[in-house]
């Protein structure tokens, strides 16, 4: 009982030491942000002018019957014959967004050196998404103690971006398992639209401490990670984009992992080096996806 009271103690303290980290990191994160205002700024303004002219050319508004706009020629007989007025176009903005944007962030342990970036990164882009009209939810995910977490930084109707600094990376990252929680987020909570494109900042290096457990497969278990690990992030895209979902990823991580990154999620990935990419590259996933509307 000793050692069992031992553990729980051991188990708190951990708990509570964690937490005082998460809080200190959050505290950089924003003053990391803030000390970059300026490029931050410039990276949200050029994302978002890239976003609105794709969306200017691929997503055209629909034009109404009305009484006052532009004349309609097919329809200018019905004002003598019929005595109705409606013979004018009127141009109608869409009021409901096309599709919604979940962008997914790791946050495992071989996130440390560079958290205060990441959370810049999921910033900007819900920014920029927020400025053009796309409903945007900003989602981190990590595995502590055999247990795979998905947390909501940002949920669709949040106007307020600053919890995306409670972005916190430690533990370990079960892509696979990451992947099909954000798929089960999107069936019980889809948001304001019909289709729904979902965005990982990722390093594509599936890794976890807890074993895989004995199947047919595989007999006796094997380690979380290197070619399963890989293998069963891209299953789990598969699987996603067989619902309907649509899957892409902003790669920034090691040479070495830039071929699991393509194996994971083929043509929709963009890599990015360093933060003046960052538009570019996002912006790039996105418009495809507008395009692909447009069409």
């Amino acid at each position: 009982m000793q050692l069992c009271a031992s553990q729980r103690l051991a188990h708190c303290a951990a708990g509570v030491h964690l937490a005082e980290q998460a809080q200190l990191q959050a505290d950089r994160n924003r003053a990391y942000y803030a000390k970059n205002r300026e490029l931050h700024r410039s990276v949200v303004l050029r994302l978002t002018e890239q976003i609105r002219n794709c969306i200017l050319v691929h997503q055209q508004p629909n034009a109404r019957v009305a009484r006052s706009g532009n004349l309609d020629p097919e329809r200018v007989w019905r004002a003598p014959l019929l005595d109705d007025a409606r013979v004018f176009r009127c141009v109608e903005e869409e009021n409901q967004p096309s599709f919604t944007v979940d962008l997914l962030l790791d946050a495992s342990a071989s996130r440390l050196h560079c958290q205060e970036v990441i959370a810049a990164q999921g910033s900007i882009l819900a920014e920029s998404l927020a400025a053009c009209g796309i409903p945007v939810r900003v989602s981190c995910f990590s595995s502590l103690r055999g247990y795979t977490v998905l947390r909501v930084l940002k949920g669709f109707q949040d106007k307020n971006l600053q919890n995306i600094n409670q972005y916190f990376a430690s533990g370990w990252n079960r892509d696979g398992l990451a992947l099909r929680a954000a798929g089960d987020l999107v069936d019980f909570a889809p948001g304001p639209a019909p289709r729904h494109l979902l965005i990982l900042l990722t390093d594509a290096s599936p890794n976890d401490s807890r074993r895989v457990p004995p199947s047919p497969e595989q007999p006796l278990g094997c380690d979380y990670g290197g070619s399963y690990g890989v293998d069963d992030a891209a299953a789990e895209v598969r699987t996603l984009r067989r619902k309907g979902l649509r899957v892409s990823a902003v790669f920034m991580g090691e040479d070495s992992s830039s071929h699991d990154a393509e194996r994971i999620y083929g043509k929709n990935l963009a890599r990015i080096r360093g933060m003046d990419q960052l538009a570019r590259a996002a912006g790039r996933l996105i418009q495809n996806e507008i395009r692909e509307l447009g069409d």
